[in-house]
């Protein structure tokens, strides 16, 4: 099994000290850069920081599945994951336009196998969610398993198969291409920077690099996942007596060679997914480890149940090839309970530094509202 690297070596860069920025960005990978292409888009000088390579964290995977949540039990966090999946796909043709780079983006729906009868009130519940909650241009549906299907394994499937034409993938390094490319032309994106402080006065910020260099900027955005916890700490102050903002929690991926057509869904049980993508590439994750140790992107050989479920699901992958494997670590912010949402807007008493983190697993079909909404 080869692994792809997830750091590229760069050379440490210096910064312009010329003229303050506008807004300042920590972190290059996808928040940070849709922050950076929203602030150009309204004319602003921008500054991108990054301390290894852009995608070096949570958002350089290849799994890319854009997943809805369950539409029963509607909420605000689901209707906001809901606007970002729908508005996608013209989001992603408009990027591609403008820099010729092709995201890898499809809505080819996702199919989870019904194994036991209790779980079947809570299908009607979908159903009737979906109605209400989604627009009718998507549809979620239950039917008998395809046995000529020869994706997902109609044996696991003893009481149907739940479809949705909601959800979505994208190649998430595609994706992080494309935003580069675009930011790079328009804006200052220095990579192998790392970042050690961040001082905010009520006028502007002050961000210290580790190589000596600093430079000031009118807004200052922490976008750079699981390693932005500790920059806002002691910004926080009396809201972390009782509480952490946030920890990293690891996952694991594979990304397989099999020959397949264009028109197969993502499949999804029991913590597995199966995201076919174009290339004839299956993506197949993932893990979440709450207490991991050592280097973050070390692959564990030992936690590969994910995989073998996937292959349990779909037999057809059995003997495809890895080509590679990856393994990162996601942020997953606590503060207020936040869980798997989203954590966006200015830190408190600091109107002018602004939290971009991400939401555990949604991060990649939120990105572009999140930063958005912000209107920094």
């Amino acid at each position: 099994m080869n692994r792809l690297a997830d750091q590229v070596p760069v050379m440490i860069q210096t910064v312009s000290t010329q003229k303050p920025y506008d807004t300042a960005i920590v972190g290059a990978g996808i928040l940070g850069l849709w922050a950076a292409r929203h602030a150009i888009k309204r004319g602003e000088r921008v500054i991108v920081i990054e301390k290894r390579s852009v995608g070096a964290g949570a958002s350089g995977g290849f799994l890319g599945a854009l997943m809805p949540h369950m539409p029963d039990n509607w909420n605000a966090k689901k209707q906001f994951q809901y606007d970002g999946l729908d508005s996608l796909a013209d989001v992603i043709a408009a990027l591609e336009e403008e820099t010729g780079l092709d995201c890898g983006y499809r809505r080819c729906g996702r199919v989870m196998p019904l194994t036991h009868e209790k779980v079947l009130p809570q299908v009607d519940r979908r159903l009737a969610g979906a109605l209400s909650n989604w627009d009718s241009k998507y549809q979620m549906s239950v039917s008998a398993a395809d046995s000529d299907c020869n994706w997902l394994d109609p044996d696991f499937a003893s009481f149907g198969v739940q479809h949705d034409t909601l959800a979505a993938r994208i190649n998430p390094r595609a994706y992080l291409a494309a935003l580069e490319s675009y930011v790079r032309h328009r804006a200052d994106l220095l990579e192998g920077c790392g970042v050690v402080s961040v001082n905010m006065s009520a006028a502007d910020g002050e961000v210290v690099l580790l190589n000596g260099d600093s430079f000031r900027a009118q807004t200052v955005v922490i976008a750079n996942g699981w390693e932005a916890y500790p920059l806002l700490q002691s910004y926080l102050g009396p809201i972390n007596n009782e509480e952490s903002i946030g920890r990293g929690v690891k996952g694991q991926a594979v990304l397989l060679n099999h020959l397949h057509n264009d028109d197969l869904p993502i499949v999804y049980h029991d913590g597995s997914y199966v995201v076919p993508h174009a290339g004839n590439r299956v993506a197949i994750g993932s893990t979440s480890i709450n207490n991991w140790t050592g280097e973050p992107h070390a692959v564990d050989l030992h936690d590969m149940d994910f995989y073998h479920k996937a292959v349990e699901l779909v037999p057809a992958l059995k003997d495809a090839e890895v080509v590679y494997q990856w393994a990162g670590v996601r942020p997953r912010n606590t503060l207020k309970g936040r869980g798997t949402a989203p954590w966006f807007g200015p830190v408190p008493e600091y109107n002018n530094l602004i939290a971009l983190i991400g939401g555990f697993k949604i991060t990649l079909g939120v990105a572009h509202i999140c930063s958005r909404t912000l209107q920094i």
